[in-house]
């Protein structure tokens, strides 16, 4: 009989976390795996996608981010206390699922006791920090952090007051998790972090990129894309996306801004599109020309997106694997980042793109430099990034190595 998976995420296709999990789920279905997808907060039409928890969501969600205000840090990252759950491990234990695959389930979908009390056996996919950190989605990284060494009283940072928020959902994760079950990182970064964590670090640990439909995000004439979104085709296009818009700090919009100051000396006419949450009155610094796209809501109106624009610029002050990138570089264009994180799986460096010092605007400035010329010349950038797209992340490569962890008699 066919396997059966159940993905569990708080969203299908908000963020880029949620549209990576619902990429596994439909080439999971594409290559004969029966697949569902139960979500808390349901955006998609899909009959295989199904709305968990009724409207308890947005209660449990309001009290997990009320708790997170107990504690005051000067660390600015998204926190999950993750005490309070819309979805519980009974109705997850009555499915018919031989294997249930865990995404970004926090947000008030799935807490760290109900996680803790299924029965069937689990594959974990990490999009961030969360699994084994306190609260953190991402934490301070260094030789002495508390997710290396353990939440203790004696290593809470002097700078932090209120109730140690972190150090209690440490130790509720310790206590309920106490078997451990496959964790899948998208970058060899997450990979090596969550293997070197005090919580997981005797866990199984495999890496397998996220999915991109390289079908659906392929090249097309850049002037094509750009006279369908009614863009002048003569003047040089940065790309950048941000579900969350350009407040979000960790995606890096300021430092994006800052060097495009720069990168207007060597071409004046450069032009931004922003794709997100639109402020129209928003001035930038660079005074740029900003064109406001507003939220995406299909992989075809992305691919179009990325198309029309010389180069995607992701300047994320701390990322994993962003699915921003990777199709990106799917559609043949060339991407500037900084090298942190999961980029340097994606981001070939001056060969695909162009990686920056991690915090430097010069060195993304210089890459957009770099990838506008590429363009110009011959377009090596954007024919390596879609040749290393289409070899690393389809859809049968990715979905087998995921089976092929699967528990034994469960296929």
């Amino acid at each position: 009989m066919p396997l059966k998976v159940l993905h569990l995420s708080t969203f299908d296709t908000n963020g880029g976390a949620a549209r990576a999990a619902y990429s596994l789920h439909r080439a999971m279905l594409h290559e004969g795996i029966n697949s569902l997808m139960w979500v808390g907060r349901k955006r998609s039409i899909d009959p295989t996608v199904r709305q968990m928890g009724g409207g308890r969501i947005r209660l449990t969600s309001t009290l997990d981010r009320q708790l997170w205000k107990l504690q005051r840090s000067n660390l600015e990252t998204w926190r999950s206390p993750a005490r309070f759950s819309a979805l519980s491990a009974s109705e997850i234990n009555r499915s018919d699922a031989d294997v249930v695959n865990l995404h970004w389930v926090t947000d008030g979908f799935l807490s760290i006791e109900e996680i803790g009390r299924i029965e069937k056996p689990i594959v974990w996919s990490l999009y961030d920090m969360w699994p084994f950190t306190g609260t953190e989605h991402y934490g301070t990284d260094t030789a002495r952090a508390r997710w290396r060494t353990g939440y203790t009283k004696a290593n809470r940072p002097g700078n932090e007051r209120g109730i140690d928020i972190d150090r209690w959902a440490w130790q509720r994760k310790r206590a309920h998790w106490t078997t451990p079950v496959p964790i899948v990182s998208a970058s060899t970064w997450m990979r090596d972090r969550a293997s070197s964590s005090a919580l997981m670090r005797d866990w199984p640990h495999y890496r397998i990129p996220h999915i991109v439909d390289c079908d659906v995000f392929s090249p097309m004439p850049m002037d094509e894309a750009k006279g369908r979104l009614g863009l002048d085709t003569a003047a040089p296009l940065v790309l950048f996306l941000a579900s969350a818009g350009i407040h979000d700090r960790r995606k890096g919009w300021d430092l994006l801004d800052e060097a495009l100051i720069t990168a207007k000396e060597e071409h004046p006419d450069l032009e931004v599109l922003i794709v997100g949450p639109s402020e129209p009155d928003y001035e930038p610094i660079s005074g740029v020309k900003i064109h406001w796209h507003g939220v995406a809501t299909s992989s075809q109106e992305l691919a179009l997106l990325y198309n029309a624009a010389e180069v995607t610029a992701v300047p994320s002050r701390e990322d994993n694997m962003p699915l921003t990138a990777m199709e990106a570089q799917s559609c043949g264009r060339p991407v500037v980042a900084f090298n942190i994180g999961g980029l340097p799986d994606i981001v070939d460096h001056g060969r695909s793109g162009y990686l920056a010092p991690v915090g430097k605007s010069e060195g993304i400035a210089t890459g957009i430099g770099l990838a506008i010329r590429d363009g110009l010349a011959d377009g090596r950038w954007g024919d390596a990034a879609r040749s290393h797209a289409v070899s690393a992340w389809s859809r049968a490569i990715v979905v087998d190595r995921y089976a092929s962890m699967c528990p034994a008699g469960t296929n």
